[in-house]
């Protein structure tokens, strides 16, 4: 029996978990890749889990037939739902706060077999703990298997589903699956024997002990936490290395984990010893914050991933810990699972909704690592001597926080070195932090007051203007190098154009990755060369406009941007001139750049003589921009000797033998140019290094990109080509051969 309900119970999971990254993987490519939408889904998925485990709570209080009646209804109808429903496209002007948009496609395309197979947690132990056997008194161990479920299912999804199948079979295959579940769900109810009259006793035991609100709250708050710190810390990968599905199942999956051993024989092991691990992680994460904010030091991407991932871990694990070990007789199963329910969605939606609209920056991840201290235990009062413990504890450590932090902001201006800088900055208040572990007042106020002059002063020195958006956080800086001064455009933390403003020169010369002695330089030179009458040219990606400035009187450029602050920075001359003083005719048009390059192609719309792809927002990259289906609405869209430029510089990926796959399926003759330049001519010239791949179906056009430093190339181990409905990412992870952008 015992086998039965777990393979039912792993089923479940496998499921739920499964269904997650596909279904935003499929709602990816309207909002241009962004890691909020996976944010998003998060979101809704947690709160749709709540509504699971409420059902499952007041299901459980009828009788086997009303049971069997009601759950049968609502498989067979999310069944039908999820064939009848496909994934939506985005209306326009939807990109400004998609949010609700989205919550309200994904309740379409999802809602209803992600609430039925979200309750079957708690429904497929509370029916276990109905069947008289032997175990039935304490069903908890069936949610290690139901986590195992979840894990299975999130690994399967980027190492054999992915890469294996489209959407589309996808779909049917997880339908399939969702079938087989509802039998197996049958059989669970089959074999309880209590009925509707017998739940007497077990609801005499429930009002027999009660939970008080002080446990509830306890409860919500231990699941809030790791909710939070899974989802900050998967945002900050996504963002800083690619919106892909095995990015954001690793953070979800090592959370899992930790529910997996919270709930197994060394739960207790790990709340009595996990404080210190915790707390150790916390202080290195708040060391590369520091050195990240204040002090700008590259820090190895290996090294980012593994904070990260070990910061989760440690708070997840004992958090969970925690939390296991305060969970309530079987008898309050139900409501034990929807309270820490309740915890998990508040995380996402602190994280999706409030964050987003009340921060300018990303601050949910600092406030999360506050709150994680909080988890820790309250000290000891016991005795006269642990009575003064106590005070020194919750009162001199967080004053001593803050009088060191007034003289560190004196002293660190002073030091020139970055290590001593990161050393000044962050020892003290790590030192603090670890002195008062053992109490989470202590521990907690040490690190709250460094953290909001970090979070007051993140914005830095020269910040003209500071927006965030769904797509993330946008700043205008303004900075001197030598004898001359800059403004540029940051997102995340990857620059994204620049424009001198003052010093010697012309003004208006776009700089950075398109500097007139680069790749796209030398292009706009032949083409201006080729077409003395105008041009026109298609941009998908705005940044600051730099690529405006190459337009000429007689020549059109149209930009594509999803992102309406960009828009609006783009084009204030406050920030930058390149939109509003270019010569030519400049137009932008919001939305996704590949659904408006389509509806122009089903309106005839005039082509163009060149179309550029630049729209990667920070390293992570929109897939489905570079899919055999976009190669054909961009064949669509340019003439027959037109070209299609694409920036592919990036730290992690090397796209270049995707594009390579992808072009010549096409038709095209495929050419790259690697443009490198070292640090002091960046610095002289503010000309970055980049890479771009040229794509022509003329002979003529491939034989002047030559002349300007394209040329051909082979990838011998390339991937195969992607497509809307499959692609797989881990065949373009390589950090070999890519350019770093600014940053």
């Amino acid at each position: 029996m015992t086998q039965f309900f777990t393979v039912a119970i792993f089923a479940a999971a496998a499921l739920l978990f499964g269904v997650q990254p596909m279904v935003a993987k499929a709602l990816l490519p309207g909002f241009g890749g962004g890691s909020s939408v996976w944010t998003t889904c998060m979101l809704f998925f947690q709160c749709l889990l709540i509504a699971g485990y409420l059902y499952a709570h007041l299901l459980m209080r009828l009788g086997k037939p009303a049971q069997i009646i009601i759950h049968g209804v609502i498989i067979v109808s999310a069944f039908a739902v999820g064939w009848l429903f496909d994934e939506p496209t985005p209306p326009p002007g939807v990109s400004e706060f998609p949010v609700l948009w989205l919550l309200g496609q994904l309740f379409l395309i999802a809602g209803l077999p992600y609430f039925a197979v979200s309750s079957a947690g708690p429904l497929i132990q509370g029916w276990f703990a109905r069947t008289g056997h032997p175990r039935a008194k304490d069903p908890y161990f069936l949610y290690a298997a139901s986590n195992a479920g979840s894990f299975a299912g999130l690994l399967a999804y980027p190492f054999v589903i992915e890469p294996r199948l489209g959407l589309d079979q996808q779909r049917w295959v997880w339908l399939t699956l969702f079938g087989v579940f509802g039998v197996l769900a049958g059989g669970c109810i089959a074999m309880t024997r209590r009925a509707a009259g017998d739940a007497h006793a077990g609801r005499a035991k429930e009002a027999s002990s009660p939970a008080s609100w002080s446990e509830r709250l306890g409860w919500v708050f231990l699941a809030f936490v790791p909710s939070s710190m899974l989802l900050a810390v998967t945002t900050h990968l996504t963002t800083e290395v690619a919106s892909f599905p095995l990015l954001w199942v690793i953070p979800l999956g090592v959370y899992l984990l930790t529910m997996i051993a919270a709930f197994s024989r060394a739960g207790p092991i790990l709340a009595r010893f996990g404080a210190r691990p915790m707390i150790v992680a916390i202080i290195a994460a708040w060391v590369l914050l520091v050195a990240w904010d204040r002090v700008s030091l590259s820090v190895p991407v290996g090294v980012n991933i593994a904070v990260q991932l070990g910061l989760l871990l440690s708070v997840g694990q004992y958090a969970h810990a925690r939390m296991a070990q305060a969970r309530p007789h079987a008898s309050r199963l139900t409501e034990f699972y929807l309270l820490i329910s309740i915890g998990g969605a508040l995380g996402g939606l602190f994280n999706g909704i409030v964050a987003p609209l009340v921060f300018d920056g990303v601050h949910e991840y600092h406030t999360t690592l506050v709150l994680a201290l909080f988890v820790l235990p309250a000290a000891v009062r016991s005795t006269q001597r642990t009575e003064a413990r106590y005070w020194l504890a919750r009162l001199l450590i967080p004053a001593a926080s803050l009088a060191i932090l007034l003289v560190t902001m004196r002293v660190i201006g002073r030091v020139p070195d970055p290590t001593a800088r990161v050393a000044i900055a962050a020892g003290p208040a790590a030192l603090l932090v670890y002195m008062g572990w053992r109490d989470r007042i202590a521990a907690g106020g040490a690190l709250l007051f460094p953290m909001l002059a970090l979070v007051v002063g993140s914005a830095g020195s020269g910040v003209e203007h500071r927006e965030r958006t769904f797509f993330g956080v946008h700043e205008v800086v303004r900075f001197e190098s030598g004898d001359r001064v800059f403004r540029r455009l940051i997102h995340g933390t990857t620059l994204h154009g620049l424009e001198m403003i003052e010093g010697p020169g012309p003004a208006g010369v776009p700089l950075g990755y398109y500097h007139p002695r680069g790749p796209l330089g030398g292009l706009f030179t032949m083409l201006h060369a080729d077409h003395p009458g105008g041009m026109r040219a298609g941009l998908v990606g705005l940044g600051t406009g730099a690529i405006a400035a190459y337009s000429r009187p007689a020549d059109a450029f149209t930009f594509y941007e999803i992102d309406p602050a960009v828009s609006r920075i783009a084009s204030d001359p406050r920030y930058f001139t390149f939109v509003d003083s270019a010569d030519g005719r400049v137009d932008i048009r919001l939305g996704d750049g590949r659904l408006l390059l389509e509806q122009e192609n089903s309106a005839a719309r005039d082509r163009f003589d060149l179309l550029v792809i630049d729209a990667f927002s920070s390293d992570a990259i929109p897939t489905h921009l570079l899919t055999l289906e976009a190669m054909r609405v961009y064949r669509g869209r340019i003439r027959e000797d037109g070209i299609v430029a694409v920036h592919i510089s990036n730290r992690h990926l090397d796209l270049s033998g995707l594009l390579l796959g992808a072009g010549r399926a096409a038709g095209w003759t495929v050419l790259i140019n690697e443009d490198g330049v070292d640090q002091e001519y960046t610095d002289r010239t503010g000309h970055f290094s980049s890479t771009w791949i040229a794509m022509t179906g003329s002979t003529e056009r491939a034989a002047g990109l030559r002349r300007r430093g394209f040329v051909p190339f082979e990838r011998p181990d390339a991937p195969e080509p992607w497509t809307d409905q499959r692609s797989d990412l881990l065949g373009v992870w390589g950090f070999a051969g890519s350019s770093e952008p600014g940053s």
